[in-house]
């Protein structure tokens, strides 16, 4: 993968992270969300250690980054939308 696509997924993740934290904030919060502030939301914990493996967490910058690689298969990185996601 060139340094351009993996720009665009990075970007395109912690969109739909903002996305997704917004539905699980109430307004007044979800207003003061943005791109300099998300990571104070989010746990400190990234991975998870299950059934002896060291896993990503759900719903991390990460974990939407590798959904939407998933997603590449079949779409362009620019028709991905948050549904083809979740």
């Amino acid at each position: 993968m060139n340094r351009k696509l993996s720009k665009k997924i990075k970007k395109k993740s912690i969109e739909f992270l903002l996305d997704w934290l917004k539905t699980m904030l109430i307004e007044s919060e979800a207003k003061k969300l943005s791109i300099k502030n998300y990571k104070n939301y989010l746990p400190q914990e990234t991975h998870v250690f299950a059934n002896g493996r060291l896993l990503v967490s759900s719903f991390t910058p990460r974990w939407f980054q590798n959904k939407i690689k998933n997603v590449l298969k079949r779409k362009s990185i620019d028709k991905i939308t948050y549904n083809d996601i979740i």
